[in-house]
């Protein structure tokens, strides 16, 4: 699928009003004052649950070279609607759908390739597949003319990620995982695994600060609820400000000073679910324990 607001513009048809594109929601977010920048205490005993989604391997030969970004974005289309996409709409790029709910019916003159649990299957180009939740589609020539329609009663909904070409004459050059963090990672060039993980963060607690790790970049997309993404510095202090993140938008991957962690607080009556996608150029899984340690905030003195 075309990745970007500019791509969008490229559409090849569109049988039904779209109410939400199929495009990146990567989004400047709003600063809000976090006052002490203490999460709110939760009830004992809850926890954050993690629920792993997909494991999708990206051979380096399906890399575009550098200079590259990478994109992730909530994707959604309301049910029975259907858009197209032109060839070369898109740099040269391979892209992944995971889909969420609902059903995705896809129609690429490129190679396709579809996940179905532990099963990775081969797609003849011009053949209709549909994804079901649970699944991923894999567009490995993703400048192919394509074609996507919800057939089914529900919103469809997917997490997307693709790594693209910055190169001129793309104008995809800035996405959550920018080109010099690329660069710096060292991933270009290798076979790459992408981890989509589910986050559910009951009101009032908080991931785990950590150190962002360029050789293996997390992204974050809000789901559901309102995320808060706050710096904090050496000794535990937080910086005055945090960036506050709705349902939609994209938390992209940021390299800190020294010392420095990232945190990302719920301090909303609401759960928050995050969706968190990672990439990383071997076959262990750079995530979070499946437990994650629930963070209560001390006591002020």
């Amino acid at each position: 699928m075309v990745r970007s607001t500019l791509a969008m513009l490229l559409t090849l048809t569109m049988l039904l009003q779209m109410t939400v594109p199929l495009a990146s929601h990567a989004q400047d977010a709003s600063p809000i004052p976090t006052g002490s920048g203490r999460a709110t205490p939760v009830s004992p005993g809850a926890e954050i649950a993690t629920e792993a989604l997909a494991t999708i391997q990206l051979p380096a030969s399906t890399i575009p070279p550098s200079p590259a970004i990478v994109d992730v974005w909530l994707a959604t289309l309301s049910p029975g609607q259907q858009i197209g996409f032109a060839t070369g709409a898109s740099p040269p790029s391979i892209v992944a759908d995971v889909v969420l709910s609902g059903e995705l019916m896809v129609l690429s003159e490129g190679r396709v390739r579809v996940q179905r649990a532990a099963e990775v299957e081969e797609v003849a180009p011009n053949t209709v597949v549909t994804i079901h939740p649970g699944e991923a589609v894999i567009y490995v020539d993703n400048q192919a003319e394509q074609t996507f329609r919800n057939p089914s009663r529900s919103p469809l909904t997917a997490i997307s990620f693709g790594v693209y070409s910055a190169a001129p004459p793309s104008t995809f050059t800035a996405g959550p995982v920018s080109q010099e963090d690329w660069e710096r990672s060292g991933l270009a060039g290798h076979d790459l695994t992408v981890t989509v993980e589910r986050l559910t963060v009951p009101p009032g607690a908080q991931l785990p600060a950590f150190v962002p790790d360029v050789r293996a970049p997390r992204v974050f997309v809000v789901a559901e609820g309102v995320a808060q993404s706050a710096i904090v510095k050496p000794g535990g202090a937080t910086r005055p400000m945090a960036e506050r993140f709705a349902a939609g938008q994209v938390i992209r991957f940021i390299s800190l000073g020294a010392g420095e962690r990232l945190q990302l607080r719920n301090t909303e009556a609401q759960p928050l679910v995050l969706l968190q996608v990672t990439v990383h150029a071997d076959n262990a899984p750079a995530r979070v324990p499946s437990k994650l340690p629930l963070q209560v905030p001390a006591p002020r003195s």
